[in-house]
């Protein structure tokens, strides 16, 4: 599979290389839409001030119900954990969940965390899903960690104080997905072990201090209907049909950024299809082979070429589990352009990766 690499003396890229920039990224196109069919939803707004909110099966630590900003929160009221418990049927996927929190004045480290709660034996509380999502907030330099348990760090947000933060867990299609303020922060293969049966929200931490952290805006929701999985020509991927099998052509921007060969974090769409696909055509051989336009040394597009096209076939590799011995990565530089490279529309389309499936 690498012989080409080791002939002209490159270096293998190991798997550490696949995404640029992180998880989150301005310019993602995925959006989230809430489930269709609503379970639970609440504002608050029917909490008099200083009472506590009513519909959740348990209430853990000290709150209550607070405005500010014309809104209505609820809040801890005391140093110690304040929890938002709620019984829910909620099966083992098709969900969403929303909330919003706006940390006001906080003085040392606190944390806001989403669990969800297996159904087992015991009660719907005993067990928690091993997917914890929580936002670690620190005073010293105004910033939040936003980490999921068993992923790490999605993202670390700075100078955030009193401004309210949109969360949105959903399990959709086999994958867990985090999304902050409308962007995507994440996306991992999820399945649940059990029917989960309830969730917490949660304020905690040593440092806590009373009425730092605001909760409000809670909306659970199943979807009724399966979601579709993305086509290849929706996500913008050529497909054609040959003697051998299938061509599959992406073009640069869905995969890398101008002049880099690391694959931005949407490429991950469209290389899980792909990998599908690949599947489904129970491929013999597969040629993956990276093109570059016009502009610049030869000797250079070549080896950009060739490090785009690695990165490609690494995906399909370690993250799509395609056998590494069906793999054959080309490098072709400005090379069989599609286009006229006069026109930047033209260079655009000859700077793409080609993937030939052969059965």
């Amino acid at each position: 599979m690498f012989t080409v690499l080791k002939k002209m003396g490159w270096l293998l890229i190991l798997p550490a290389f696949l995404w640029g920039g992180g998880l989150v990224t301005g310019t993602t196109k995925h959006t989230f839409i809430s489930g269709d069919k609503v379970l639970f939803e609440t504002d608050f707004k029917e909490c008099p001030v200083g009472e506590l909110p009513e519909g959740f099966e348990k209430i853990e630590g000290v709150g209550e119900c607070v405005r500010f900003n014309d809104r209505i929160w609820v809040a801890g009221t005391a140093k110690s954990r304040f929890a938002l418990m709620k019984k829910i049927d909620l099966g083992k996927e098709d969900f969403s969940l929303e909330f919003d929190f706006l940390p006001i004045d906080y003085k040392g480290s606190s944390h806001i965390v989403l669990q969800l709660f297996y159904a087992t034996k015991d009660g719907w509380n005993k067990e928690k899903v091993p997917k914890r999502l929580a936002f670690d907030l620190s005073s010293i330099g105004d910033y939040c960690d936003v980490k999921l348990q068993g992923t790490g760090i999605l993202t670390t947000l700075h100078r955030f104080r009193k401004k309210n933060q949109h969360v949105v867990l959903q399990v959709r299609r086999g994958q867990m997905r985090i999304y902050l303020n409308g962007k995507r922060l994440a996306s991992i293969p999820f399945t649940a072990e059990k029917e989960i049966a309830g969730f917490a929200i949660e304020r905690s931490g040593m440092d806590a201090s009373a009425y730092d952290t605001l909760i409000s805006g809670i909306k659970v929701a199943k979807y009724t209907e399966a979601e579709a999985k993305p086509t290849p020509e929706k996500l913008g991927i050529g497909m054609k049909k040959t003697k051998e099998g299938m061509k599959l052509t992406i073009p640069e921007k869905i995969l890398f950024d101008f002049n880099r060969f690391i694959l931005k974090p949407e490429a991950k769409e469209a290389l899980s299809v792909i990998g599908d696909i690949i599947r489904e055509d129970m491929a013999s051989n597969i040629v993956v082979t990276g093109y570059t336009d016009n502009i610049g040394n030869d000797a250079y597009n070549v080896k950009l070429s060739l490090q785009r096209a690695q990165s490609v076939a690494d995906y399909l590799i370690y993250c799509e589990k395609v056998d590494p011995a069906l793999f054959k990565i080309e490098g072709k530089g400005k090379g069989n352009p599609i286009a006229k490279n006069t026109t930047e529309k033209g260079r655009a389309k000859n700077r793409r990766v080609e993937i030939r499936i052969v059965k």
